[in-house]
């Protein structure tokens, strides 16, 4: 398993990554008013690529992306079963990938004021008392922890929003509130934590117990730069080769 941070703080080129990603990202990043969406949506779809080239030895060019029923991004004709996610928010976009056979999940969030009504539509009525009883620095960080697990568990899932969040680790649901919260262990997932910004939560959850305890932190810069040398090199060898 390897988590992947990556920072936004520097720039990188988006019309030069643009020839090396799918119509349909090209498509979607044109629709984007914000540069830093543009930013955010490259990235992640790197790091998707990269884990393609590294696991299943695929060429840039050779790399097709699908949905799930429900709408979870996944490699097409995959050699053997393996699984990753990728979320973002604010300067930073976070990726992991899987073993083999595992499932994984991440989420990172942003920590900011909770809206009320969020906190209403969010939280099972357990949660919602939990939450009330706090102060408010605690009550920030209860609603982005527990925001967090169900947003990578129902990632790893790949059911999205087909499930009210406020019914996860419910008594509604297939998990529970007391094994989400009291414990990092659910029968047959698990819940990490990683320290990536004081001002963010990140959270992954995985069929896998086996945790790395460090994280990678690479720049955007940096990783647009791999990216890019990567793909010129596989063009220069498949014009040798014809």
């Amino acid at each position: 398993m390897l988590i992947i941070a990556v920072s936004l703080g520097t720039a990188f080129s988006v019309p030069e990554l643009l020839p090396h990603v799918s119509p349909e990202r090209r498509m979607s990043s044109s629709r984007l008013k914000r540069e830093d969406d543009v930013r955010r949506s490259l990235v992640g779809d790197m790091l998707a690529r990269m884990f393609a080239m590294d696991i299943e030895g695929l060429r840039n060019d050779e790399i097709r992306f699908e949905k799930g029923v429900f709408g979870k991004p996944r490699l097409s004709q995959m050699r053997e079963p393996w699984d990753y996610n990728i979320s973002h928010s604010g300067k930073w976009v976070a990726g992991i990938v899987s073993r083999k056979g595992q499932r994984v999940g991440i989420d990172i969030q942003k920590m900011a004021a909770v809206n009320p009504a969020m906190a209403r539509y969010s939280m099972s009525a357990v949660e919602l008392e939990q939450y009330q009883s706090l102060n408010s620095d605690a009550q920030t960080r209860y609603f982005y922890d527990l925001w967090t697990r169900k947003e990578s568990y129902l990632k790893m899932e790949g059911i999205g929003l087909t499930v009210p969040i406020r019914s996860v680790f419910s008594e509604q649901y297939t998990l529970k509130y007391e094994q989400s919260l009291l414990s990092d262990k659910l029968p047959d997932h698990t819940f990490k934590q990683y320290p990536v910004d004081p001002g963010y939560v990140l959270t992954v959850c995985s069929t896998d117990f086996r945790f790395p305890d460090q994280y990678l932190v690479v720049r955007a810069k940096d990783l647009a730069e791999v990216f890019l040398r990567r793909c010129r090199v596989q063009e220069m060898s498949l014009e040798y080769k014809q």
